[in-house]
């Protein structure tokens, strides 16, 4: 199998504890194939621009499960959310606010980190930065903006 493997990140921190506890063997080695390509290389680049990224923390104790890929039976998000295709991430930095993050991306949506994003979202009191590389036509409309919480 030749899929892309993140440089930053485990296949803990990308799924649900569900998916990386499965029961066969051959399922845990090929979760990657749950992912995007152009998300999951996205990722790596929001890390290596703003440093240490984290989706999920349910493996080091802590409460986030469902920021990175979601089932399909998942209530939480819209019912075609973008998690569900392996194509969205919840995103917390610790050296930069989701602001800074958005600013920058819209104020210089070409750099590298950025190409493959076509819609985030931003609305009130929102602590994470939400991005997809889903089905959305960015050359022609440009970034998508969500302004309420249908992720």
């Amino acid at each position: 199998m030749r899929c892309y493997t993140p440089r930053h990140f485990r296949i803990e921190e990308l799924v649900p504890p569900q998916m990386a506890a499965h029961p066969r063997a051959a399922v845990r080695r090929n979760l990657l194939m749950l992912f995007d390509m152009d998300a999951l290389r996205t990722l790596d680049l929001l890390r290596r621009r703003y440093g240490p990224v984290t989706v999920n923390t349910w493996h080091a104790g802590g409460n986030r499960t469902l920021s990175g890929w979601r089932p399909w039976d998942c209530a939480t998000g819209a019912a075609l959310s973008q998690h569900k295709y392996g194509r969205a991430f919840d995103c917390l930095f610790r050296d930069a606010t989701p602001q800074e993050v958005r600013h920058d991306l819209l104020l210089r949506p070409d750099d590298e980190e950025f190409r493959a994003i076509r819609r985030i979202e931003a609305f009130e009191g929102m602590n994470w930065f939400h991005f997809d590389t889903g089905n959305h036509d960015r050359q022609g409309h440009g970034i998508a903006v969500v302004r309420g919480n249908t992720h």
